[in-house]
C-alpha cells in the first residue's frame, strides 16, 4: 500500500479509498503534513477498472442472461463498489512542491 514520499509514513487503506470515492482528493500525511496527490496513471487505471468490467457486464453477459435493466444497473453499481474496495492497494499517488 501507498506510503509518504517525504517521511514512509503508510496511508491507511480508509484514506485512500475516501479520497477515490472523492474524486482524487489529496491526502495529507499524519505524520510530516504533505500533501500528496493522484498521478495520472492510477487515475487512467481507476477508470479503466470500474468502466470496462461494467460495460462487458452491462452490454454482453446481463442481456444474454434475460436480466432486466434495473437489475443490471443494480449489478453494476454493486460491482464498481466492490472493485473500489480493491483500488487503494494499486493507486500511486505523489508528492509535489
Amino acid at each position: 500500500m501507498q506510503k509518504c514520499n517525504v517521511c514512509k509514513n503508510q496511508f491507511q487503506w480508509k484514506e485512500l479509498l475516501f479520497s477515490i470515492w472523492r474524486s482524487y482528493k489529496p491526502i495529507e500525511c499524519s505524520q510530516c503534513g504533505k500533501k500528496h496527490t493522484i498521478n495520472f496513471a492510477s487515475k487512467f487505471f481507476v477508470s479503466f477498472l470500474i468502466i470496462i468490467p461494467a460495460v462487458v457486464f452491462g452490454l454482453l453477459f446481463a442481456p444474454e442472461l434475460g436480466l432486466s435493466k434495473p437489475l443490471t444497473f443494480s449489478l453494476i453499481i454493486v460491482m464498481a463498489f466492490v472493485i473500489s474496495l480493491i483500488l487503494p492497494f494499486f493507486v500511486k499517488y505523489e508528492y509535489k512542491n
